[in-house]
């Protein structure tokens, strides 16, 4: 049976279309202050789902025996995490991650948020750009990550060397404008690993997949189409939607514990554009990546995602889930890789979370000490890391972000 406890959850960064970089007004950026302040309580609830026995429950942080992590505490972890080997200054390339960044300069590159100073003249003060300079420092006996961009301190703690000469308490800034292409900001994890999972879902209830639009055919009555072919859809396309992906059912997806079916895992087949509505519907394939067949399905394209917009956070949960499917893998996985989690939103599971992989360690006999059947625990071996990047009700995406060992189906996750 799984269990797992949830406490709390931080919200996400926003992804805008332009960074404006204005280095010359005072303005606080609304979501940096909100990244920074505490979490919201939410209120506790306990629920199950019968038919599986399965529990899981939800604790509110403001509930008597509760322990939130104090900021010392953060400290010190961050404080331990520093490298000794890291450089005296980095300067950022393209085909960087904030994920690899961070990893020069500290052992849990999740701290990432921890060290990073928000200084209230920029505006997305999280986004850097390759020729970015980036360095540690200790301010009040704390590391801060500092970073310069053409010779000006965009982000750093606060001293004579970040911030123009003030006079009266009063800072004189002069106003300076940089626009600047979300497309060349440095993302937290590698954009290309993950985009295919953004624009479509992976992981549908069957009433959604029985429910959408299906092929039936091409305009020459051949049940299998090629990109650049016209095809025949019957269903209720929106007129709201004009881009489409083509999917067909691969398998179900179940918890290894409870038997529970947490939702069908789809194949992406082809993308397809909507020319003309009716009974049938008149679609053009786009791009494919195999053949379409008659009775495959579409589902629309999220149009709105982002991938510069994830932040690292250790989630406050107490048990473990376990890996239930892997992609583009048969047996093992691997760093960049992506796998699903039989765990989601209902376990309190949010994007961003950082989780440990370990394999489970099983039993072992002990020939040794006399006595017959002695058979001893072996604890879990901890082998990789992932970060969550897209949650559903029942199951998550993780992208495996580091792993000294190869990832397996059911290996475990945890709490970091």
């Amino acid at each position: 049976m799984k269990k797992l406890h949830h406490h709390g959850a931080a919200p996400l960064l926003t992804g805008l279309s332009l960074a404006m970089m204005l280095s010359g007004c005072q303005l606080w950026n609304s979501s940096a202050e909100q990244d920074t302040a505490e979490p919201v309580a939410t209120s506790g609830y306990y629920s199950e789902t019968i038919e599986t026995e399965r529990r899981v429950r939800v604790i509110d942080p403001d509930a008597a025996g509760y322990q939130r992590q104090t900021a010392p505490d953060r400290r010190a972890e961050v404080s331990r995490a520093v490298r000794n080997d890291r450089p005296q200054t980095y300067t950022v390339v393209k085909g960087d991650t904030l994920w690899d960044i961070s990893g020069k300069f500290l052992h849990k590159p999740w701290l990432w948020p921890e060290i990073w100073d928000i200084n209230p003249q920029i505006e997305n003060p999280h986004l850097i750009y390759p020729g970015d300079e980036v360095s540690l420092r200790y301010v009040d006996g704390k590391p801060v990550l500092v970073v310069s961009r053409d010779g000006t301190v965009i982000s750093g703690p606060g001293d004579a060397n970040a911030m123009p000469p003030h006079e009266n308490g009063v800072v004189r800034l002069s106003p300076q404008i940089r626009e600047s292409s979300l497309s060349g900001a440095i993302p937290m994890i590698p954009g290309d690993a993950i985009q295919q999972f953004l624009v479509y879902p992976r992981v549908v209830d069957i009433e959604d997949l029985t429910d959408a639009p299906y092929v039936i055919g091409d305009f020459e009555g051949r049940l299998a189409s090629a990109s650049g072919q016209q095809i025949y859809v019957r269903g209720d396309l929106s007129d709201d939607h004009s881009d489409y992906g083509i999917f067909r059912q691969s398998k179900k997806l179940q918890d290894p514990d409870t038997g529970e079916l947490l939702g069908y895992e789809i194949t992406h087949v082809a993308d397809a554009t909507l020319l003309e509505h009716g009974d049938p519907a008149t679609v053009m394939i786009s791009s494919a990546k195999m053949e379409t067949l008659a009775g495959d399905r579409l589902l629309p394209q999220n149009q709105n995602y982002v991938v510069h917009n994830y932040m690292p956070r250790v989630p406050q949960i107490e048990g473990e889930g376990k890996i239930i499917s892997l992609f583009n893998a048969i047996s093992q996985s691997g760093r960049n890789q992506v796998v699903v989690l039989n765990l989601g939103d209902r376990e309190g599971v949010r994007v961003g979370d950082v989780m440990a992989i370990e394999h489970r360690g099983g039993r072992i006999k002990d020939r040794f000490s006399g006595k017959s059947h002695d058979y001893v625990n072996i604890p879990n071996t901890r082998i990789g890391v992932l970060m969550v990047f897209r949650t559903f009700d029942k199951v998550s995406y993780g992208l495996i972000m580091e792993s000294t060992r190869p990832i397996h189906k059911n290996d475990v996750v945890a709490g970091i």
